[in-house]
């Protein structure tokens, strides 16, 4: 900041003409004027002068190191190393159909179909009944109603008792 209050300030309303002659874009009647003006003005002189040693710095080109070069080249070169080598997905669905893919996929299904045959009994039952299931089922509407065929049996004796009994009386 003492470094700016030392620098005299230029007129306001020259500054743009100012950067304009420095980068000598000021020509004719303008650029005379100007000139004379520098000649009794220390604020626009320094200001002149300022730009001077400060625009070249602007521009001045920013060359990067011989390293960066080689480091951006390597990385560069990895780089399109490895999107080279990506496959797309058809290739990678062409490469799992080899020779070598087919049989082994065959052995495999073979194998799962043998497992799912054979401990797939037990859970997939038919809907036909077995014979002991079927001659259970004729059998508990008997047992249900069994006081009642104990009942017709008494009958039944009852009635040889009967007619044993006329066989006796009529001898």
């Amino acid at each position: 900041m003492a470094n700016r209050d030392r620098t005299p300030n230029p007129c306001k309303e020259l500054e743009e003409d100012l950067v304009l002659l420095h980068y000598s874009d000021l020509a004719g009647a303008e650029r005379h004027a100007l000139q004379d003006h520098l000649v009794s003005c220390a604020g626009c002189t320094g200001y002149l002068k300022e730009l001077a040693t400060l625009l070249p710095l602007t521009v001045k080109a920013d060359e990067p190191s011989q390293t960066f070069w080689h480091d951006y080249s390597r990385e560069l070169r990895h780089k399109i190393d490895a999107v080279s080598e990506k496959q797309s997905w058809r290739q990678r669905l062409s490469g799992f159909f080899h020779p070598w893919s087919i049989p082994a996929l065959a052995g495999a299904a073979v194998v799962m179909l043998a497992l799912t045959l054979t401990f797939g009994k037990g859970i997939w039952q038919s809907n036909d009944l077995p014979k002991d299931d079927a001659a259970m089922i004729e059998a508990l509407p008997v047992a249900e109603n069994l006081e009642f065929f104990k009942a017709m049996d008494v009958l039944d004796d009852l009635d040889l008792l009967e007619s044993m009994g006329n066989q006796g009386d009529a001898a």
